[in-house]
């Protein structure tokens, strides 16, 4: 068996809004003759990459936002079941899909919970044959789905740790390592787990971070290329892989299902936002945080966070 760990973050560029990282951990039977494992070959035709010819759509988080009604329509179908089958329950509500993706910190913004069929248009009864039919075929083909997991740091404490890094790069990096540590003590992995990064930037030389983020572990250098940068981690008697890799999303289901959890968490929680102003602003159009339209809704707001006794770090980022 093999274990695949994806991690991806949503949200570096916004004004508003929280950053999120997520994470994904899949095992599956594996044949190294065979060469890189392709979830999406083995799930298939439940799983796949198009909303239109599979029920569970697993892809980069950006192509799967809906332009319909309903928005986050592609991402729950495609989420929801993978958080279900690895966790052993239903989820009915946003709130529950937070909690149950390890997002505890719902930030200052009260909200009431919202059915996910208002989100997605699915009732139980669709939402568990899709999670039957993933089950079956994990079943049949040896994938294990171990967890998928999520973290939300929100303006106040970004604005923090961009002054205690000095840059918004540095910030991410600790956060993405930050949940893969969450991930990695669960222990819930085969040995000698691959771990896949979708790479950001155009950094090729990861050595002097993993030293900093793995201090007990000895690192070697695999293969450092414009495409691929690999390394061997053995710390603990353990062996640990770990590659940062252009379009990620597209080569590793874990790390698209990573993308898809993190942007739906920053998905929600904007929805919270909006909800939130808009009960006392019902003129204000929401926004999704994005510089412009951001300071837009910064100006429509005015002074009303002063007026409610938020912070201006509560809301807006400072890088």
């Amino acid at each position: 068996m093999l274990t695949v760990i994806g991690l991806d973050e949503a949200g570096f560029g916004p004004l508003l809004g929280p950053l999120c990282t997520g994470a994904a951990s899949i095992s599956l039977d594996f044949d190294p003759a065979e060469g890189a494992p392709n979830l999406w070959a083995k799930l298939s035709p439940v799983v796949g990459t198009s909303p239109r010819t599979c029920d569970i759509p697993v892809t980069d988080s950006k192509k799967l936002k809906s332009s319909s009604k309903l928005p986050l329509r592609n991402l729950l179908a495609g989420l929801v079941p993978f958080v279900e089958m690895a966790e052993a329950i239903q989820i009915r509500t946003d709130e529950e899909l937070l909690r149950t993706l390890g997002v505890n910190d719902l930030g200052p913004f009260d909200a009431d919970p919202v059915e996910l069929e208002l989100l997605d248009g699915l009732d139980q009864g669709q939402r568990s044959l899709r999670r039957a039919k993933l089950s079956r075929i994990a079943s049949e083909t040896g994938v294990q789905i171990e967890l998928v997991r999520a973290r939300a740091t929100h303006p106040k404490q970004l604005n923090e740790l961009f002054e205690s890094f000095g840059n918004k790069s540095s910030t991410n990096t600790s956060l993405l390592f930050g949940l893969l540590r969450d991930v990695l003590a669960m222990d819930m992995h085969q040995e000698s787990p691959r771990v896949v990064v979708d790479r950001q930037g155009g950094l090729m030389r990861y050595q002097p971070l993993l030293a900093s983020k793995f201090h007990e572990g000895t690192i070697s250098t695999v293969a450092e290329t414009p495409e691929i940068s690999r390394y061997r981690i053995q710390r603990n008697q353990k062996t640990l892989h770990i590659g940062f890799e252009t379009q990620a999303d597209a080569r590793h289901l874990p790390v698209a299902l990573a993308s898809m959890a993190a942007k739906t968490v920053r998905e929600l929680l904007m929805n919270r936002l909006n909800s939130f102003f808009t009960q006392r602003l019902p003129e204000l159009k929401p926004t999704a945080g994005y510089v412009q339209d951001g300071r837009r809704w910064v100006a429509e707001i005015g002074d009303l966070p002063e007026r409610l006794g938020i912070p201006r770090g509560d809301l807006v980022r400072d890088r």
